[in-house]
């Protein structure tokens, strides 16, 4: 993994930038450190979205066997439902994930410690912030990066992985150091 470059991405394009830097940090921590990925936000996401289209799913099949006005009060129940699960996905979104993109846990002998990484690229910035955060008995730590992409992708659009897995590398031996 020394020397080696992904995929090229449009430079210019900072949600395009954002995925690529966060698969290769992914890449990196699967990789090096050994972790293994839990989807727990992902899946809590998926459940509330399948919970709305259900109730979308129950309206429409309700209104084929009890044509609309028969089937008016249910519809509305399971319109307004619907709503109120996309609503309930959006806060999810904004207030628990925020921008989380990896979680994983850390065996360390007898203890557990949780770790949530997590990036983001405003609009028209070339800033990456990557941020790390890692809970343990009662304990937590947290620290970020900020740097322009520019320091990790060359002219042609590559992304230098050796130079990330720094970074990564450097942000992780900080926060274990900070916990001692």
């Amino acid at each position: 993994m020394s020397d080696e470059r992904i995929t090229v991405v449009n430079k210019w394009d900072g949600p395009t930038v954002k995925n690529g830097l966060d698969e290769v940090v992914k890449k990196i921590l699967n990789d090096k450190v050994g972790w293994t990925e839990q989807h727990n936000l992902m899946n809590l996401r998926l459940l509330i979205s399948f919970i709305g289209v259900a109730f979308s799913a129950f309206a429409c099949g309700y209104d084929f066997y009890a044509p609309f006005p028969k089937s008016k009060i249910v519809l509305l129940v399971c319109s307004v439902s619907y709503f109120i699960c996309m609503g309930v996905l959006q806060l999810f979104q904004w207030y628990v994930e925020k921008d989380c993109f990896y979680e994983a846990n850390e065996v360390d002998g007898k203890q557990t410690r949780k770790w949530a990484w997590s990036s983001e690229i405003k609009a028209h910035d070339d800033k990456y912030v990557l941020s790390a955060e890692f809970k343990k008995e009662g304990r937590s730590g947290q620290g970020k990066i900020i740097k322009s992409i520019g320091a990790y992708i060359d002219n042609d659009g590559e992304i230098m992985i050796p130079l990330v897995q720094r970074e990564v590398d450097d942000l992780w031996a900080r926060l274990i150091r900070s916990e001692q």
